[in-house]
């Protein structure tokens, strides 16, 4: 009993009792910014519900009634799984590069606390937003099966793939917390990282090569018509990846017969079987591996000056050159703080090798896309471009998704990190002026999104040009290659600013990046759901409207057909569109970058007073 007793406490000191967890979980309940993460979540929801489910409510029949049902449940599915993979990072990146920049962690290893507390304490207290965010919009899910066409089962089974998603992503937010150092460093990497990986698996998974052939042939995927002679089936990699699994869940891909599967022995045939349950069970022990690595850093850091017997071999194997080392003089620019954030690694951004991973592998993506699209693989079809405008479209989405994340970030960081670091009063006692500062921190956020943008840019160009040459129906339009890129500058201008402001104002990193993050992607899907509506309208209105809303304005340039309600023949207009659509682009960019320079100005005017008052 002794044991058991023992046992009990030393679980309840670990997890509930965690002093981590209590004070995290107590005081961020208490806090504004959770409020607004909560509603902006709730909200997006809503809007993502109301919108898919407007349309079938005007049916009669019960068939109809429950099919509606079901296209409401998997949109709304995928914008939550789509959330909770890329706001787990927000909240669990920070948790211990926080503490790092604040120069507390050393005081946090002088506690009586146990490693383990340490990195269950900084994992947990942050998923226990993002899991009680995902718990939030249970209700809305409930409204789905009012109509029937969707099962608890299938329910539950969504929220279990949500979970484990955050739960991995949280797991190695505090692996690489731990093993790196730097704040906007790991922030980049976890979206580049996250982007790359889904990217790379669904296009794998969609292919040819990736499904499986014992499964269930289909020929629509979320929303999206194939062609009859090409239809998809479940991927054999579903087991990894989070949409792939949500696919079988929605009945997108349905799994096999698992009598079907006999021949691939255990656990292949039943991973294969239950791709969804595979799924949560091997995201669970990723997550387990991940903290057991953490546990082994925790104190490494602290131990770097140590002589210790690691630290022997490896200054054997690796001599030090002894020898005076010149560096190579710099000139600096007009503007110091712009040649710091774009010419040295005390950048906001940093120089992370995972940036050029996005361009490279963001470019590789597109032209696979191209290939695929010219012979024929991934059940695309030459000569009807109608569904590789969709994959590119949805490229394009991911990555001014993963740009607009990055972007405010990396803003909402810039000023933070001087703050943590009391860098800020060297700043001050400079002969430096707000503008100066400003300017040159914006200056730096430009020259760390450029290279971002040309990704998106890049493929696109590829499309035109091959468009060009070729005889048959072209995928995209030229005004694409133009207007895409101008539209993304100005909305990362915006973000930019969003973060920066909130940077000025906010005292810590973590409460900076959220606030902002969360205005940012929620207005931007409040926007989506806007451009959608504006949709029912004449094509004219939308060529007009969509421009102004990010992601509908990107699928308006790439596919003009997008702009007409489906099922509108009437295409002897299509000409007056697109110029309408072109001006319309201009005019967008136009005043989004008037409405950023006006909160530049106003943030000149309010720095000096905002932050002498924070560091009074």
């Amino acid at each position: 009993m002794s044991i058991l007793r023992d046992l009990g406490l030393w679980f309840w000191r670990l997890l509930p009792a965690n002093p981590i967890v209590v004070r995290v979980v107590s005081m961020g309940s208490k806090r504004t910014p959770h409020l607004a993460a909560r509603c902006a979540y709730l909200t997006v929801m809503i809007v993502v519900t109301v919108i898919f489910g407007a349309g079938f409510l005007k049916e009669a029949s019960l068939a109809e009634l429950a099919k509606g049902s079901t296209n409401t449940f998997m949109w709304v599915s995928l914008v939550q799984l789509g959330l909770m993979s890329f706001i787990a990072p927000v909240f669990t990146a920070a948790a211990i590069t926080q503490e790092k920049d604040a120069n507390t962690f050393h005081i946090l290893l002088t506690t009586p606390l146990s490693n383990a507390q340490i990195v269950l304490g900084s994992l947990l207290s942050r998923l226990f937003f993002v899991w009680v965010l995902l718990l939030s919009g249970l209700p809305i899910f409930g409204i789905t099966m009012i109509y029937g066409g969707v099962t608890r089962h299938e329910i539950f089974e969504s929220f279990g793939l949500a979970a484990c998603t955050g739960l991995v992503t949280g797991s190695l937010a505090i692996a690489i917390s731990f093993l790196k150092f730097g704040t906007r460093r790991t922030i980049f990497s976890f979206f580049a990282g996250v982007a790359i990986y889904l990217l790379l698996i669904f296009f794998l998974g969609t292919s040819g090569w990736g499904q499986l052939a014992e499964a269930e042939e289909r020929f629509r995927l979320f929303g999206v018509d194939l062609d009859p002679n090409n239809g998809v089936r479940m991927s054999w990699l579903a087991a990894i990846h989070p949409f792939l699994a949500l696919a079988v869940v929605t009945g997108q891909t349905p799994a096999p017969d698992p009598a079907k599967l006999h021949g691939y022995g255990w656990p292949w045939g039943w991973l294969l079987a239950n791709p969804q349950y595979g799924y949560m069970l091997l995201t669970t022990l990723v997550s387990f591996v991940l903290i057991l690595l953490s546990l082994i850093f925790v104190r490494r850091g602290a131990k770097e000056g140590e002589n210790t017997i690691g630290n022997r071999i490896k200054a054997f194997i690796v001599r030090r050159d002894d020898t005076e080392r010149f560096r190579k003089p710099r000139r600096v620019w007009k503007n110091p703080i712009a040649w710091r954030e774009a010419a040295t690694r005390a950048s906001a951004g940093g120089r992370s090798a995972l940036r050029w991973m996005f361009i490279v592998g963001g470019l590789a993506f597109g032209i696979a896309l191209l290939i695929a699209y010219e012979s024929g693989a991934w059940g695309l079809t030459p000569g009807k471009p109608a569904d590789v405008r969709w994959w590119l479209t949805a490229l394009i989405w991911m990555e001014l998704a993963v740009i607009l994340l990055v972007v405010t970030n990396t803003a909402a960081a810039t000023l933070t990190r001087e703050k943590e670091s009391m860098t800020i009063e060297l700043l001050l006692c400079t002969p430096l002026t707000s503008k100066y500062i400003i300017a040159g921190m914006m200056r730096g956020l430009v020259s760390f999104a450029v290279p971002l943008i040309s990704v998106p840019a890049g493929t696109l160009l590829v499309f035109v040009g091959v468009d060009l040459f070729r005889a048959g129906p072209a995928v995209t339009t030229p005004e694409a290659a133009v207007c895409v890129p101008l539209l993304m500058i100005a909305f990362c201008a915006m973000a930019a600013m969003i973060g920066l402001q909130f940077s000025l104002t906010s005292k810590k990193t973590m409460q900076a990046v959220m606030i902002s993050t969360v205005i940012v992607m929620g207005a931007a899907g409040l926007m989506w759901g806007c451009g959608l509506a504006m949709k029912q309208g004449t094509p004219m209105l939308t060529a007009m409207s969509w421009p102004f809303f990010p992601f509908p304005a990107i699928q308006g340039l790439i596919d003009p057909e997008a702009l007409y309600e489906t099922g509108n023949q009437n295409r002897s207009d299509l000409v007056t569109v697109r110029v309408t659509r072109v001006f319309a682009s201009v005019l967008s960019a136009a005043v989004y970058l008037a409405i950023t320079y006006s909160l530049y100005r106003n943030m000149i005017r309010s720095f000096d007073m905002t932050v002498r008052r924070q560091t009074a």
